[in-house]
């Protein structure tokens, strides 16, 4: 587990820009494997492949960014009251801090989501009289960006340490009525063999689309992210401490699972900064 940071992490120049670098490691539990899906090859009988770039398998950004969002959103629904006292929230602001659903029409299961501590789409409309924010935008889109809005995370592939990661994988369908293997049912794949480590940095942008971490975003003189707008705390440093050990470390620390076949005891991982 992640311990608090005592200072920022260090600051890395791309470009003209800033970042902030978490060194990211990320292990498969030893009881476990880890299968990321990627494409069949048809020079090849695997119908199961992993994701891999050269040769190596990889946890793609976008599997890695999936699973972060969620681990915020939960986040943000169990420390609501804690996080509220914390950024000095009015009472009337405190659903602000509520993880929103992506569509404004909410399907079947999104209600579900409404009634487990979601809130309906939050999004900006420019209008005549300027931009309405409405309730303003959840904390998630403040990381990890909302449609046509950046956010100050910049999630990266991960790639394994050196050595040999692949276990072959052959799977059996059961036929139900003569409970022997169906025809054609034999399936050849690969794993990520349990203990293999993945490794890379999780960036941040000190300053994005003129926006300082650690403060709201303003578009047309409308504050965006109502949840940052009544926080007392004034050094740009506290603040930002205060958002990664707050919500981002724990939420990596709470990212225990990656990719598919769960059901048969895949993609149990441990994630922790390369330096513990």
């Amino acid at each position: 587990m992640t311990s608090p940071l005592t200072q920022l992490p260090v600051l890395q120049k791309m470009g003209s820009q800033s970042l902030f670098s978490l060194p990211i490691k990320i292990k498969v539990a030893d009881d476990s494997f880890l299968h990321i899906g990627g494409t069949p090859s048809p020079l090849t009988d695997k119908k199961l492949p992993v994701f891999s770039v050269d040769g190596e398998p990889v946890i793609p950004a976008t599997s890695f960014k999936g699973a972060l969002r969620h681990q915020i959103e939960q986040l943000l629904i169990e420390r609501k009251t804690s996080l509220a006292q914390s950024l000095n929230l009015p009472s009337d602001r405190v659903g602000t801090l509520k993880p929103s659903i992506p569509a404004s029409r909410a399907t079947r299961a999104e209600q579900d989501l409404l009634a487990k501590g979601y809130r309906g789409q939050s999004e900006i409309k420019i209008e005549e009289r300027g931009v309405n924010a409405g309730e303003g935008l959840c904390p998630v889109s403040y990381f990890l960006g909302a449609n046509g809005l950046e956010g100050f995370i910049r999630v990266p592939n991960f790639f394994p340490s050196a050595g040999e990661w692949r276990i072959d994988q052959t799977r059996i369908r059961i036929d139900r009525q003569t409970k022997t293997a169906a025809s054609g049912a034999i399936v050849t794949g690969e794993q990520v063999k349990p203990g293999t480590v993945f490794n890379g940095n999780l960036l941040l942008f000190q300053e994005r689309q003129g926006a300082v971490f650690g403060r709201p975003r303003v578009l047309g003189g409308t504050t965006l992210d109502l949840w940052l707008a009544s926080w007392a705390e004034k050094d740009d440093a506290k603040r930002q401490l205060f958002l990664f050990n707050e919500i981002l470390l724990p939420a990596l620390n709470n990212l225990k699972f990656l990719g598919g076949q769960k059901s048969i005891g895949g993609g149990m991982v441990d994630v922790s900064l390369a330096t513990n």
